[in-house]
């Protein structure tokens, strides 16, 4: 099976040249996390597959070693179950998982505004609002996958501006499973354009500083989004799994 193959064609190294130097371990593992990453995180590669060493390795035309440390990598971010000598199965995230993840993303991120806009100079809003612009500028282009990284990135901001250590950590151990629910809640007709109303409120209530505004806004912001998957996983049920359904077939060469 070539599934893999033309899953990663665009991520697999050329050849070196002749009496060029390898790239080293360091660079070929985080090149091929990122692209594996975001491939579970699209839904390129679905809940339940289960990725192969020897697929992989065929995919990357890498060892088996660098192959090892990305799985791990992978499993670390909670993205998908660690086999040894197998390989790693996708995580797959049922109505269970989504309901926790959203009540706790929701407490983390008010407190990351709050501590935000308590510790934050006039640069720091100003930044805070051309993330909100980029924000909207790649939603109205089209690139959902972007969009869900920039939120990301901001939230990560705040945090380093609130100095809520913490929070982050905690935020940043979520991340991956809340960017593939902010992809999927993206799926449902007209979710962009309420998430992106969402986003203006957010911001708006941080550049006038006003906290009590900045937390209803995250409030609703996350419930809509949460509401938003648990719709579409109900239609799931009924109709081709999206994200709580097992699929039995290996990915591989």
């Amino acid at each position: 099976m070539d599934e893999l193959r033309q899953i990663f064609q665009h991520d697999r190294l050329a050849p070196p040249a002749t009496n060029a130097k390898p790239a080293p371990k360091t660079v070929e593992r985080e090149r091929i996390f990122d692209a594996v990453r975001r491939k579970i995180v699209d839904g390129s590669i679905p809940p339940g597959a289960r990725l192969t060493e020897r697929g992989l390795c065929d995919a990357f035309g890498v060892s088996r070693t660098v192959i090892r440390e990305v799985i791990r990598m992978i499993a670390a971010e909670k993205l998908g179950d660690f086999e040894p000598h197998v390989g790693l199965r996708v995580a797959e995230l049922t109505r269970k998982h989504v309901q926790e993840i959203y009540a706790i993303r929701t407490e983390l991120e008010v407190m990351v505004v709050r501590g935000f806009l308590s510790d934050a100079t006039d640069a720091d809003i100003a930044v805070a609002e051309s993330y909100g612009q980029k924000m909207l500028e790649i939603a109205a282009q089209g690139d959902r996958f972007a969009a869900v990284e920039m939120m990301a990135e901001f939230e990560r901001f705040m945090a380093r501006v609130a100095d809520n250590e913490i929070a982050a950590e905690l935020l940043s151990q979520l991340n991956a499973r809340i960017s593939i629910l902010r992809l999927v809640a993206m799926r449902e007709p007209g979710q962009v354009e309420t998430g992106m109303e969402g986003v203006r409120a957010v911001v708006a209530s941080i550049v006038a500083r006003e906290t009590d505004a900045a937390e209803h806004a995250v409030r609703t912001f996350v419930r809509r989004s949460g509401e938003s998957v648990l719709r579409h996983m109900d239609r799931a049920a009924v109709s081709p799994p999206i994200i709580s359904e097992t699929t039995e077939e290996d990915i591989t060469p």
